[in-house]
């Protein structure tokens, strides 16, 4: 069954969730992991791969925009995750209808207030339909 984990940041600001969603296909990819970030749209993907080039300045995350090339990390928008099923980073205030489909979802919730408000509807929704969902405080 798909395990859910919330990771919470008090932290306010357009890029938090973002930079949560680097912080977590990181460590994904360290443990040899393929990543899918569910974005909004096409140009939120567009924007967050230009993020995922410049941050940090010490780091690499090897990713692509879907449709454009292989790679471990991939930033995708829409109903159709392609052929991925291991971790799923959702940066929508919505539960993908595939998730599922995912062996991880983790879920990225930053301290503001209407991200908090859609962060719960979607825990609701996970833990009314039995899945596992665990959650972590990052300060």
């Amino acid at each position: 069954m798909t395990e859910v984990t919330f990771y919470l940041s008090s932290k306010i600001g357009d890029s938090v969730r973002q930079a949560l969603a680097w912080r977590i296909a990181d460590k994904a990819l360290k443990q040899g992991r393929m990543v899918y970030v569910h974005c909004q749209n096409e140009a939120h993907a567009r924007q967050l791969d230009s993020e995922f080039w410049q941050t940090p300045k010490t780091g690499f995350l090897p990713h692509m925009v879907q449709n454009e090339g292989q790679a471990p990390v991939i930033l995708g928008h829409g109903p159709d995750p392609g052929d991925h099923h291991d971790v799923l980073i959702n940066l929508t205030d919505q539960v993908p209808d595939f998730a599922s489909r995912f062996q991880r979802v983790a879920e990225m919730i930053s301290g503001a207030d209407n991200e908090r408000q859609a962060g719960r509807q979607r825990f609701r929704f996970y833990r009314e339909r039995g899945f596992p969902v665990t959650t972590h405080e990052l300060g």
